[in-house]
C-alpha cells in the first residue's frame, strides 16, 4: 500500500489533447450561469473538470433537466487545478487529484453536445440516479436535501448551509456515519421477503447482488461504500457459515478502500468515516452516553485540526441527535422520499419536522457558543487519538493518558492563542488588498482592506451562490490562529477589490473600529455595504493629521488631506512603526497625488506596499526616490485583465535596485517581527502555469 501510494503521489499525466468529453446525467451541476461537469476525457480516458458559462435560459434548463449520457465537443484550455496559495485555504488542486482522480480542469470557450453514448449497464445506472435526483425536487425542503444526501449521496448547493450548520455544531460526524441506512434498506427488503416466504438463503444471494448495485447507484461516496462493503461481509458471513471477526471485517473494507481511493483518509469525511466506525467496534457495550461522549472526544482531535472550533454545548448537542438521527431523521427521511408521491401531506409533515428541528439548532449556532480553538498540529492530532485508544483499551493507570490529553489541548491553546512573534500578513486575496497586522501574543489584530470582487449586473437565472474570497482566505486563516476579535479595520477607499467582502468579514468576527478616509460615508455604494452593520461597530472618518489610538504599533495618517468621495485619489495613505521598522501603504492613490506627498509630509519607510496593485499610474520615479523602501510588496491578481503588475513599474523597482514581491507568484508573503521574510510558494510560481494545452475547434 506504502508502494502504491508513493507511485500515485507522483503521477502527473500529460494534459488531455482531445476534443470529445464523455458526461454522466448525474455529474453536472448548475449553478446560476455556470455549468460544471465531472467528464472523462474520450482519447486519454482522464477524469477531468470542466466549466462553462451558460449563454443562456434555456441551455441553462437543458442542463438542469437532461437525464442521458452525453458526447460532448468542447472548446477551450486544459489547466492544472488551482493550489492553495494561502495558509488554511482549502486546497482544491489536492482535493480533485486526491478524492476525484481528476488532474486537469478545462475552462470551456464553446461547449456543443455531439450526440447520447451508448446504452451501457453502468450508464443506465447514472441515468436512473439523475431520475431520481430530478423527482426528490418535488419533495418539500428540506426533506428533499435529506434524502439526496442520505439516499442518493448526493449534496448539492443546496445543502451547504445545512451542512455547515452541522459542522458548527460538531454533529458533522452523523453525516460521516450516515452509511447507516444501508441497514434500514438491508432489513427493510428481509422483512418484506421474509413475510413471503422466500427462503434465507435466496433472500442473502439477492442482497449480495444489490448491495453493490446501490453503492453505484447513490455516488459510492466514502461512507456509503464503507457501510456497503462492511454489510455485504456479514451476509457473506452468514450466508457461508463463516467466523470472521468484525475487526477482521473492518481490515478487509479499509484495503479494499484503499486500493480504490488510496488517499482515503487525507479528507475529513474519510477519516471520520472509518475512524468512528473503528471505534464503534469497541464501544458496543457501553451506554448511549458513554459511547456517544467517546465519539466526541475522539472526533475533537480531527474537527480541531480541519475546522479549527468547537462549540461548548457538542456533546451534548451530540447525545440529543445521534439517536434522533439513527431512529427518528434516517427512517423518516426514507419514508418521506417513499410515500410523498402518494400522500403529500405526509411529505409536508416530516418537512416541518425537519424545519422545527434546524431551527431549534440554528439557535445555538452563535458565536458565544463557539470556542475558536486554533489549529491542532498534525503531529498532534495523532498522539491525541493514540492517547485515547490507549486510554480506551487500558485496564490500568487510565489517569495518566487523561492527563496527557489535557496537556496536550491547554499546551497547543496558549501555543496558539499566544505566539511570540508578531507578524504582517498579505494575502493571496486574488485582484485585490488585504493585510493582517498580527501582534505578538495577540494583543492586537488589525486589518487593511479586506479585498472582493466587482460585481456586474445580471439576471436573476444568472446569480450564482458561491463564497466570497475572504469567506475561503481571510475567514479561515485566522480562525487557525486562534482570532476571534479584530480590533480595526483600515480601509483604503471604496472600490469593491479593497473593500468587497468587509460585510463578509463583520459576519465572522466582532469588529471594535473601521477606520476610512473621510467623506466616503457619503457614498451610496459604500453606505449600502455597511448598512446592516451601521450600529455593530465604531466607524471613524480620517484624513491627514489624524493618528488612530493603536496599541502595538504607531499610526501616522498622511491623506487625504480633505474629504472626498472615496475614490483612488481619496485612497487613505497611512505610515506604521512596527516594531521599529516603517510601512507605508498607499491604497490605490495616483502618481499626481504621489508628488503632492513628497512636498508636504516625510514619506520615507523601510517597506512600502506597491500602489494600485503594481500599476504605471502609480510609483513614480520620484516617489521612490523620496520613499527609499528596502523592499515592495505588490498585491495582484494572477492574469488579471489589468496587466497588474505592470512591466513599466516593475522596470522602475529594478533600476532603483529595489527588491519586489508579488502575491501573484508566491501566494500569501508573511513578515515576522524579527525582521525575517517568506512566502506560501517559496517564490516558486504556481504549477498550473506549466502543461496546459489549448483545445480549438477541428479544421
Amino acid at each position: 500500500m506504502a508502494g502504491y501510494f508513493y507511485h500515485y503521489q507522483q503521477l502527473m499525466p500529460k494534459p488531455p489533447t482531445g476534443d470529445l468529453i464523455l458526461v454522466q446525467p448525474d455529474h453536472s451541476d448548475v449553478s446560476g450561469d455556470q455549468l460544471r461537469l465531472e467528464a472523462q476525457d474520450l482519447a486519454t480516458k482522464q477524469n477531468v473538470q470542466v466549466y462553462y458559462y451558460l449563454p443562456d435560459q434555456r441551455t441553462q434548463q437543458f442542463w438542469q433537466h437532461q437525464r442521458k449520457t452525453l458526447i460532448v465537443k468542447i472548446q477551450g484550455d486544459y489547466q492544472l487545478a488551482n493550489p492553495a496559495t494561502n495558509q488554511a485555504e482549502f486546497n482544491y488542486a489536492a482535493y480533485l487529484k486526491q478524492q476525484k482522480r481528476t488532474f486537469y480542469i478545462l475552462n470551456a470557450d464553446e461547449l456543443k453536445v455531439v450526440k447520447q453514448a451508448p446504452q451501457s449497464f453502468r450508464n443506465r445506472l447514472h441515468r436512473l440516479r439523475k431520475k431520481q435526483l430530478l423527482n426528490s425536487q418535488d419533495l418539500p425542503e428540506p426533506l428533499g436535501q435529506y434524502y439526496r444526501s442520505l439516499v442518493l449521496g448526493y449534496q448539492g448547493q443546496d445543502f451547504k448551509a445545512t451542512g455547515t450548520l452541522f459542522k458548527q455544531l460538531g454533529l458533522i460526524h452523523l453525516f460521516s456515519l450516515s452509511g447507516l441506512h444501508v441497514y434500514y434498506f438491508v432489513a427493510l427488503i428481509q422483512w418484506g421477503l421474509l413475510r413471503l416466504r422466500r427462503p434465507r438463503e435466496h433472500v442473502a444471494l439477492l442482497l449480495l447482488v444489490l448491495l453493490p448495485l446501490y453503492a453505484l447507484f447513490a455516488g459510492a461516496s466514502t461512507s456509503l461504500r464503507r457501510a456497503v462493503l462492511l454489510c455485504w461481509l456479514h451476509i457473506f458471513n452468514q450466508y457461508f457459515d463463516l467466523k470472521v471477526a468484525p475487526l477482521d471485517c473492518f481490515a478487509v473494507v479499509v484495503l479494499v478502500n484503499l486500493i480504490y481511493q488510496p488517499y482515503l483518509f487525507f479528507s475529513l469525511g474519510g477519516q471520520l468515516s472509518y475512524l468512528l466506525s473503528f471505534a464503534l467496534l469497541f464501544l458496543s457495550n457501553f451506554s448511549e452516553w458513554r459511547r456517544t461522549l467517546w465519539l466526541n472526544l475522539i472526533s475533537l482531535p480531527l474537527l480541531l485540526y480541519h475546522v479549527y472550533e468547537w462549540h461548548w454545548l457538542t456533546v451534548f448537542l451530540n447525545f440529543l441527535m445521534m439517536p434522533l438521527f439513527s431512529y427518528a431523521i434516517l427512517p423518516l427521511t426514507l419514508l418521506g422520499g417513499l410515500v410523498t408521491p402518494i400522500v403529500p401531506l405526509i411529505g409536508q409533515l416530516i418537512a416541518q419536522s425537519f424545519t422545527g428541528l434546524q431551527t431549534f439548532l440554528s439557535w445555538f449556532a452563535k458565536p458565544q457558543f463557539m470556542l475558536t480553538y486554533g489549529q491542532l498540529p498534525a503531529i498532534l492530532v495523532c498522539l491525541c487519538l493514540s492517547l485515547l485508544f490507549f486510554s480506551l483499551a487500558a485496564k490500568h493507570h487510565k489517569i495518566s493518558y487523561y492527563l496527557g490529553l489535557t496537556i496536550i489541548y491547554v499546551g497547543s491553546f496558549l501555543w496558539v492563542h499566544f505566539p511570540l512573534q508578531g507578524r504582517v500578513i498579505f494575502f493571496d486575496i486574488g485582484q485585490g488588498d488585504s493585510i493582517l497586522i498580527e501582534s505578538a501574543f495577540h494583543r492586537e489584530v488589525t486589518l487593511i482592506d479586506t479585498g472582493g470582487r466587482l460585481n456586474f449586473a445580471k439576471e436573476t437565472w444568472q446569480k450564482r451562490n458561491s463564497q466570497s474570497r475572504a469567506e475561503r482566505i481571510i475567514v479561515p486563516y485566522l480562525k487557525s490562529r486562534g482570532i476571534k476579535h479584530i480590533d480595526q479595520i483600515f480601509l483604503s477607499h471604496q472600490d469593491a477589490d479593497h473593500v468587497g467582502d468587509l460585510p463578509a468579514i463583520l459576519k465572522h468576527f466582532p469588529v471594535t473600529n473601521i477606520y476610512f478616509p473621510a467623506g466616503m460615508e457619503h457614498n451610496a455604494q459604500f453606505k449600502r455595504r455597511i448598512w446592516p452593520y451601521r450600529n455593530q461597530v465604531a466607524w471613524h472618518p480620517l484624513l491627514r493629521g489624524q493618528s488612530p489610538t493603536c496599541k502595538t504599533f504607531a499610526c501616522q495618517v498622511l491623506a487625504p488631506e480633505t474629504p472626498g468621495a472615496g475614490t483612488n485619489e481619496d485612497s487613505l495613505v497611512l505610515r506604521l512603526l512596527i516594531n521599529q521598522k516603517v510601512w507605508l501603504f498607499t491604497g490605490d492613490l495616483p502618481s499626481e497625488r504621489e508628488e503632492r506627498l513628497i512636498s508636504q509630509v516625510p514619506i520615507q519607510a523601510d517597506y512600502l506596499k506597491a500602489g494600485h496593485h503594481g500599476s504605471k499610474t502609480s510609483s513614480s520615479d520620484a516617489f521612490l526616490a523620496a520613499v527609499k523602501p528596502k523592499r515592495v510588496v505588490i498585491s495582484a491578481g494572477r492574469h488579471n485583465r489589468y496587466g497588474h503588475p505592470h512591466s513599466e513599474t516593475l522596470l522602475r523597482y529594478q533600476n532603483a535596485g529595489i527588491p519586489f514581491q508579488t502575491t501573484a507568484e508566491q501566494g500569501m508573503i508573511i513578515w515576522t517581527f524579527d525582521d525575517r521574510w517568506r512566502s506560501f510558494l517559496n517564490g516558486e510560481e504556481r504549477k498550473n502555469d506549466y502543461g496546459s494545452v489549448s483545445i480549438k475547434k477541428s479544421p
